[in-house]
């Protein structure tokens, strides 16, 4: 750690038969990128050659019982008012998945000694995200890409599945496996993350992200991605106009920062939630970044216009092991779907008790605007984005 960053010294595995088996790469470029998906209103999807190489993958992986527990009697209801939580009961992933990793600080090392993606079984792997650019090999997309590796050494993005999975498709992407980067966003990783939902053509799926301190579990790079076939009310909610860009979340229970990719491209849009997140990375503030299809910023929910909302929450801190409460505050808590472990809590649940547990997750308002203040600071936009 230098002056708040991560340096990171590569272990370079040669290919992916490292894991013992013939992972299936998957090829992509910019041209299988889309934003447009169906409409929750057409009550039907779409599903890309990614969305079927990955559910077809998943779904095997459940059949030959790589999974700790099966979805099947995971029960669904949304929660009447205006955020229309979706609220799931799936008691078996509070007592059946990992323990999670003792974190204390947001800028914790990676502990080679510990549990990570480098050790899962060979089974759990999906297969390798591989973007092709008309760039010459040795010329990196993103120069973090690379993370002081040679430049023939190409990043190794994995899917893996989630094996205490929260709903269908539930995957891990683990961007740049070798490069043992402990669990903080960059460039790289979140233009990644934003390609990956680009390949998806089914308007449910979504992407997230748990710095420490925010309920991550396993301290080594890693988004989560999966499949929810209910709308969110974040996909078309209000929000406020900052600078360029920038734009404030206020109608939620906890504050954050929201993106889209309409009016922009994937490189600025990454380069953007980036400053945000490394600035609360470097600050030791906790945070979650929240990635899915919605309607463009000011137009309602019929609107057919689609696009990527991006939501970047800074929240408190949380510290030591995940207490027992109906549900813990973590990044699809905050876009207002709800995993409940305590089948007790389940049925009593009302708008106004989540929207206070959610809550319990913000900034005290002094704190939040002090953020707020340096993030606008830290912004300047281009004349394109102004």
């Amino acid at each position: 750690m230098k002056d708040g960053y991560f340096i990171s010294v590569r272990i370079y595995i040669p290919d992916a038969d490292a894991f013992g088996l013939d992972v299936e790469p998957f090829h992509y470029s910019d041209e299988d990128l889309t934003t447009g998906t169906k409409h929750w209103d057409d009550k039907e999807y779409d599903l890309s050659e990614f969305d079927k190489l990955l559910r077809g993958k998943w779904d095997k992986c459940m059949k030959d019982g790589f999974f700790r527990y099966h979805l099947d009697k995971v029960e669904t209801k949304i929660i009447p008012g205006e955020k229309k939580y979706v609220a799931q009961l799936n008691v078996k992933r509070a007592t059946e998945r990992r323990k999670p990793q003792e974190i204390i600080t947001v800028n914790q090392p990676f502990d080679e000694n510990l549990f990570n993606f480098s050790r899962i079984k060979s089974n759990e792997v999906l297969f390798l995200l591989d973007k092709k650019t008309k760039s010459p090999p040795d010329t990196p997309k993103v120069e973090e890409a690379m993370c002081n590796g040679t430049k023939d050494e190409e990043p190794q993005n994995l899917v893996i599945i989630n094996v205490s999975p929260l709903e269908y498709g539930h995957v891990l992407l683990v961007p740049d496996v070798y490069s043992f980067r402990p669990q903080m966003l960059t460039e790289y990783s979140i233009q990644l993350a934003i390609e990956t939902l680009l390949l998806s053509r089914h308007q449910g799926f979504r992407i997230g992200f748990n710095s420490l301190c925010a309920f991550a579990s396993v301290n080594h790079q890693h988004l989560h991605a999966y499949y929810l076939e209910q709308e969110l009310f974040v996909e078309s909610c209000p929000v406020k106009h900052l600078k360029g860009i920038l734009y404030e979340l206020e109608v939620m229970p906890t504050k954050g920062f929201v993106f889209q990719l309409h009016g922009s491209t994937v490189e600025d849009v990454s380069r953007v939630v980036y400053l945000v997140a490394d600035y609360m990375q470097r600050s030791e503030i906790a945070h979650n970044l929240f990635m899915t299809r919605g309607t463009v910023f000011g137009e309602d929910r019929t609107s057919r216009n689609r696009t990527i909302r991006l939501f970047l929450w800074p929240r408190k801190k949380f510290i030591g092991v995940k207490e027992e409460a109906c549900f813990n505050v973590a990044v699809v808590e905050l876009a207002g779907h709800l995993p409940i472990k305590i089948a007790e809590m389940y049925e009593g649940l009302t708008e106004e008790t989540v929207n206070d547990t959610i809550r319990s997750a913000q900034l005290d308002e002094a704190e939040y605007q002090t953020v707020k203040d340096n993030v606008l600071q830290l912004y300047k936009p281009t004349c394109s984005s102004s």
